[in-house]
Protein backbone atom coordinates (compact mmCIF):
# COMPACT_ATOMS: atom_id res chain seq x y z
CA UNK A 1 0.00 0.00 0.00
CA UNK A 2 1.50 3.31 -1.10
CA UNK A 3 1.63 6.11 1.48
CA UNK A 4 -0.90 8.87 0.86
CA UNK A 5 0.51 12.22 -0.24
CA UNK A 6 -1.56 14.85 1.60
CA UNK A 7 -0.97 17.79 -0.75
CA UNK A 8 -0.46 16.02 -4.08
CA UNK A 9 -2.84 18.35 -5.96
CA UNK A 10 -1.03 21.43 -4.63
CA UNK A 11 2.33 19.94 -5.65
CA UNK A 12 1.03 19.23 -9.17
CA UNK A 13 -0.17 22.83 -9.57
CA UNK A 14 3.09 24.20 -8.14
CA UNK A 15 5.23 22.11 -10.51
CA UNK A 16 3.01 23.08 -13.44
CA UNK A 17 3.25 26.81 -12.62
CA UNK A 18 7.03 26.60 -12.12
CA UNK A 19 7.47 24.77 -15.44
CA UNK A 20 5.38 27.39 -17.27
CA UNK A 21 7.44 30.14 -15.57
CA UNK A 22 10.65 28.57 -16.91
CA UNK A 23 11.97 26.88 -13.79
CA UNK A 24 12.11 23.35 -15.16
CA UNK A 25 15.00 21.08 -14.22
CA UNK A 26 18.13 21.41 -16.31
CA UNK A 27 18.88 18.80 -18.94
CA UNK A 28 20.78 15.88 -17.42
CA UNK A 29 19.44 16.54 -13.94
CA UNK A 30 19.35 13.46 -11.71
CA UNK A 31 16.57 14.87 -9.56
CA UNK A 32 13.26 13.05 -9.43
CA UNK A 33 11.56 16.47 -9.23
CA UNK A 34 10.97 18.06 -12.66
CA UNK A 35 11.69 21.64 -11.52
CA UNK A 36 14.53 23.51 -9.79
CA UNK A 37 14.28 23.56 -6.00
CA UNK A 38 16.60 26.49 -5.19
CA UNK A 39 14.52 29.26 -6.84
CA UNK A 40 11.45 28.01 -4.96
CA UNK A 41 13.35 27.98 -1.65
CA UNK A 42 14.61 31.50 -2.24
CA UNK A 43 11.31 33.01 -3.39
CA UNK A 44 9.18 31.25 -0.77
CA UNK A 45 11.55 32.27 2.00
CA UNK A 46 11.81 28.62 3.07
CA UNK A 47 14.50 27.85 5.61
CA UNK A 48 15.95 24.92 3.69
CA UNK A 49 15.94 23.05 0.42
CA UNK A 50 14.26 20.20 2.26
CA UNK A 51 11.23 22.38 2.99
CA UNK A 52 11.01 23.47 -0.65
CA UNK A 53 11.38 19.84 -1.77
CA UNK A 54 8.52 18.84 0.55
CA UNK A 55 6.30 21.50 -1.08
CA UNK A 56 7.11 20.01 -4.50
CA UNK A 57 6.50 16.45 -3.30
CA UNK A 58 3.18 17.39 -1.69
CA UNK A 59 4.28 16.41 1.81
CA UNK A 60 3.82 19.86 3.36
CA UNK A 61 1.81 22.96 2.57
CA UNK A 62 3.35 26.46 2.88
CA UNK A 63 2.06 29.00 5.35
CA UNK A 64 -0.17 31.74 3.96
CA UNK A 65 2.56 34.41 3.66
CA UNK A 66 4.84 31.98 1.82
CA UNK A 67 2.00 30.82 -0.40
CA UNK A 68 1.29 34.45 -1.34
CA UNK A 69 4.97 35.04 -2.17
CA UNK A 70 5.12 31.91 -4.32
CA UNK A 71 1.91 32.82 -6.18
CA UNK A 72 3.13 36.38 -6.85
CA UNK A 73 6.52 35.07 -8.03
CA UNK A 74 4.89 32.61 -10.44
CA UNK A 75 2.22 35.05 -11.61
CA UNK A 76 -0.74 32.92 -10.52
CA UNK A 77 -3.56 33.58 -8.09
CA UNK A 78 -3.29 32.33 -4.51
CA UNK A 79 -6.71 30.65 -4.76
CA UNK A 80 -5.70 28.64 -7.81
CA UNK A 81 -2.35 27.60 -6.38
CA UNK A 82 -3.79 26.65 -2.98
CA UNK A 83 -6.96 24.85 -4.01
CA UNK A 84 -7.25 24.78 -7.78
CA UNK A 85 -10.37 26.96 -7.66
CA UNK A 86 -10.76 30.31 -9.33
CA UNK A 87 -8.83 31.69 -12.27
CA UNK A 88 -5.20 30.71 -12.73
CA UNK A 89 -4.07 34.25 -13.55
CA UNK A 90 -5.25 37.57 -12.13
CA UNK A 91 -6.03 38.81 -15.66
CA UNK A 92 -8.63 36.05 -16.06
CA UNK A 93 -10.83 37.47 -13.30
CA UNK A 94 -14.08 39.11 -14.33
CA UNK A 95 -13.33 42.59 -15.56
CA UNK A 96 -15.19 45.31 -13.68
CA UNK A 97 -15.85 48.36 -15.84
CA UNK A 98 -14.30 51.51 -14.42
CA UNK A 99 -15.67 54.98 -14.91
CA UNK A 100 -12.19 56.37 -15.64
CA UNK A 101 -10.54 57.69 -18.77
CA UNK A 102 -8.27 55.18 -20.49
CA UNK A 103 -5.17 57.24 -19.68
CA UNK A 104 -5.96 57.23 -15.94
CA UNK A 105 -6.56 53.49 -15.95
CA UNK A 106 -3.32 52.82 -17.85
CA UNK A 107 -1.43 55.04 -15.40
CA UNK A 108 -2.95 53.22 -12.41
CA UNK A 109 -2.00 49.81 -13.85
CA UNK A 110 1.56 51.00 -14.53
CA UNK A 111 1.82 52.38 -10.98
CA UNK A 112 0.54 49.12 -9.50
CA UNK A 113 3.14 47.07 -11.39
CA UNK A 114 5.97 49.05 -9.76
CA UNK A 115 7.69 47.64 -6.66
CA UNK A 116 6.23 48.93 -3.39
CA UNK A 117 9.26 51.09 -2.55
CA UNK A 118 8.71 53.02 -5.81
CA UNK A 119 4.93 53.26 -5.41
CA UNK A 120 4.93 54.84 -1.96
CA UNK A 121 6.75 58.09 -2.83
CA UNK A 122 4.59 58.56 -5.92
CA UNK A 123 1.43 57.94 -3.91
CA UNK A 124 2.55 60.43 -1.26
CA UNK A 125 3.33 63.01 -3.91
CA UNK A 126 -0.05 62.62 -5.62
CA UNK A 127 -1.91 62.92 -2.32
CA UNK A 128 0.06 65.99 -1.27
CA UNK A 129 -0.38 67.58 -4.70
CA UNK A 130 -4.14 67.11 -4.50
CA UNK A 131 -4.31 68.51 -0.95
CA UNK A 132 -2.10 71.50 -1.71
CA UNK A 133 -3.58 72.26 -5.12
CA UNK A 134 -4.79 75.70 -4.04
CA UNK A 135 -1.58 76.72 -2.26
CA UNK A 136 0.99 79.05 -3.84
CA UNK A 137 4.12 77.33 -5.18
CA UNK A 138 6.26 78.60 -2.30
CA UNK A 139 4.05 76.78 0.22
CA UNK A 140 4.08 73.42 -1.55
CA UNK A 141 6.48 70.99 0.11
CA UNK A 142 6.75 67.33 -0.80
CA UNK A 143 6.75 64.63 1.86
CA UNK A 144 10.15 63.29 2.95
CA UNK A 145 9.64 60.05 1.00
CA UNK A 146 9.24 62.05 -2.22
CA UNK A 147 11.93 64.70 -1.73
CA UNK A 148 14.10 63.11 -4.42
CA UNK A 149 11.34 63.66 -6.95
CA UNK A 150 11.41 67.47 -6.59
CA UNK A 151 12.59 69.03 -9.85
CA UNK A 152 11.08 72.52 -10.11
CA UNK A 153 13.50 74.36 -7.80
CA UNK A 154 16.70 72.58 -8.73
CA UNK A 155 18.98 74.51 -11.07
CA UNK A 156 19.73 72.90 -14.38
CA UNK A 157 23.25 71.75 -14.86
CA UNK A 158 24.98 72.54 -18.08
CA UNK A 159 27.99 70.97 -19.62
CA UNK A 160 31.19 73.00 -19.13
CA UNK A 161 32.04 75.04 -22.15
CA UNK A 162 35.19 74.41 -24.15
CA UNK A 163 36.40 77.98 -23.40
CA UNK A 164 37.42 77.16 -19.81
Amino acid sequence: MAPEIPYADFATRLIDAMTVAGHGAHAGSWSRIPVEIEPLRREAGAKSLTTARKYLEGLTFPRRHRLERIAEWLGVTVEWLASGSGPRHEAEREVVPYDLPGEALALAKAWWSLPRHYREPIRSWVIMASVMDNLPDESKVLPVAAQGLERRRQPRTTAPSADN
